[in-house]
């Protein structure tokens, strides 16, 4: 109940920061994170591509389809031919662009209002895009001419161009020479991070000799918060790997922009580089990789399994199809709001806004429901060892029933229901973020928390058979026939400790009450459990065994209760002097 209580109030919380929980139980694995596989465009990029540049088989370079029209026609009008029908966008209402991948939209919204040109060609065959290929293709029926465009990765593409379009649209031999500076503007562009789009005309038809139209540098810019969110996830002792289909260039750029290469992170590798390791090398190499460029969705899917045979605790970004298989296999599947359906149904979180920075809440809140648990589990086991203590040893000093049932059932309230709302409301600390991920194999009790049910628990064993056991104590309340008086001090001293406790367990730090403003609903609660206490103190007679109490009783009963705060605060400073740095 506590986990479903504590999962579904941390759930609406996190809809505000754009964070859509489909699996629970994926979120508290969030937190345990020690490996994300994350994709660029869209996530550490904001996703709205451009184009910033069009290269020209003679070197000439022009800042926009425009520019390039006015001093080339002919060149221009093929140039827009090409973009109109090899991808996979077409014309909206008012003038818009829809369809298509974000590479495809760029193209054919640099176009402007020519891409709405009644002149469009008759496509006669489709190839899509594929990443193994790296290109697509269309045959397009010009007049009486078929004609098949070819747009792709330059580094794929370049190798079989051998002719050029010149300004008048006719096709030019492109010499050695030519083709070498090509080659290195190309890779200028990819250096400063943009994405290189190579457009051809396939000349025979069968991919072996290519006539080059042009060369497109599109932009997509790094996310202002892209880097702050991959230095709060190493901090977190998450590593962050970046897998995409861009080029070496490309990816070196766009990583160190967001700061995932460092000097501990620095390898990265190709798809073909990568395929030719085996998984014994890939292990020996996933701790220092920082990127795989021109991956292929079988890379994605083989990293995740690798990363999970090292015992990692695996989480994977994906938006499209061919990303499902490895959102499933991931421990924790992050799909994009902006991907397919299948990503989605794939995955077990949804990033609305697929940001990265809405990646770093949902392992900030999955640690924060981990420590929630852990919390509610030390309240609920330091009551329980404090009243199955109490209710063993009470017969033997001459208090057969110290705590009634009708008692027993209020203070389960107590502890079960009541403390799970309470604790279930707990607020996110920033803290969370500068610890390790938890093992795979991580306990739920850990060395801190037996430390705190242990002594006190003991001490609230103590101070409850010390008021019953002790004259300097007992002495202070009236006597009645069956001690009822000390007896109803009794229950109100075990349920007054047990708030008390609930503040010792909701932090591990001395500072007793940080971070309470953060969730109003504990004290509420406790505010809550205290009057109804007051009320069974004072109203409960023969159904709880209870008979009310003076002013000095009630208020000598709640400073006794008081001694746990002194006693658990010296108990942390003890553990923290013994050099124990564990908590929650």
């Amino acid at each position: 109940m506590m986990i479903a209580v504590v999962l579904s109030a941390n759930i609406r919380k996190m809809i505000k920061d754009n964070v859509l929980v489909r699996k629970p139980v994926g979120l508290e694995a969030a937190g345990s994170m020690n490996i994300l596989f994350t994709d660029k465009t869209g996530t550490l990029t904001n996703g709205k591509m451009s184009v910033r540049g069009i290269i020209l088989g003679n070197g000439k370079e022009y800042s926009s389809y425009g520019s390039m029209k006015t001093s080339c026609f002919s060149l221009g009008e093929i140039y827009r031919l090409s973009c109109v029908t090899n991808t996979d966008t077409s014309p909206g209402a008012k003038k818009t662009v829809v369809g298509g991948n974000s590479t495809d939209k760029a193209l054919a919204v640099s176009l402007g209002d020519d891409y709405f040109l009644p002149d469009r060609g008759k496509v006669v065959k489709k190839q899509a895009f594929d990443s193994s290929r790296k290109y697509s293709s269309a045959d397009v029926k010009v007049g009486k001419e078929l004609r098949r465009f070819v747009k792709g990765a330059p580094d794929r593409l370049m190798r079989y161009v051998g002719r050029y379009l010149n300004e008048d649209g006719q096709s030019v031999v492109l010499d050695d020479a030519e083709k070498k500076n090509l080659v290195l503007r190309i890779k200028a562009y990819a250096a400063q991070g943009e994405r290189m789009i190579l457009i051809c005309i396939d000349d025979r038809g069968d991919m072996t000799s290519l006539t080059m139209i042009a060369a497109v540098a599109v932009t997509d810019k790094v996310r202002s918060d892209a880097k702050r969110s991959v230095e709060a996830l190493c901090m977190a002792g998450i590593q962050v790997v970046m897998i995409t289909g861009d080029s070496k260039e490309t990816a070196e750029c766009i990583a160190k922009k967001c700061g995932l290469i460092t000097s501990e992170r620095n390898l990265i590798l190709g798809g073909e580089e990568l395929s030719k390791l085996s998984d014994t090398e890939v292990k020996k190499l996933l701790p220092r990789l920082a990127v795989v460029s021109r991956a292929l969705p079988f890379d994605k899917s083989r990293l995740v399994r690798i990363a999970q045979e090292m015992e990692l605790v695996v989480g994977m970004t994906g938006d499209g199809i061919n990303d499902a298989p490895a959102l499933k296999r991931a421990d924790i599947g992050f799909s994009m709001g902006s991907g397919t359906g299948v990503a989605k149904d794939a995955g077990d979180i949804i990033i609305l806004d697929d940001r990265l920075a809405s990646i770093v809440k949902a392992v900030l809140y999955g640690r924060n429901i981990f420590k929630s648990i852990r919390k509610f589990i030390t309240l609920q086991l330091t009551m329980n060892f404090s009243a199955v203590g109490v209710s063993m040893i009470g017969p033997f000093i001459g208090y057969e029933a110290p705590v009634t049932v009708a008692q027993m059932l209020w203070i389960n309230i107590v502890m079960d229901t009541l403390g799970g709302l309470a604790f279930a409301g707990e607020a996110a600390s920033e803290r969370c973020m500068r610890e390790r991920p938890k093992r795979r194999d991580e306990p739920i009790l850990n060395g801190y928390m037996i430390n705190q049910i242990f002594f006190l628990g003991s001490f609230t064993i103590a101070l409850c058979l010390g008021m019953l056991l002790l004259p300097a104590i007992s002495g202070h309340f009236r006597y009645m026939k069956d001690d009822v008086v000390l007896l109803t001090a009794f229950f109100a001293l075990f349920i007054f400790t047990s708030v008390f406790n609930c503040f010792n367990a909701r932090s591990d730090r001395i500072r007793l009450f940080s971070g309470l403003t953060g969730n109003p609903m504990f004290m509420l609660i406790m505010s809550a459990i205290c009057g109804i206490q007051l009320v069974f103190t004072y109203l409960g007679g023969a159904v709880l065994r209870t008979v009310p109490l003076t002013v000095g009783e009630l208020g000598y009963t709640m400073l006794l209760s008081l001694l746990v705060f002194p006693f658990d605060i010296l108990r942390k400073l003890l553990w923290r002097l013994r050099g124990k740095k564990e908590g929650f």
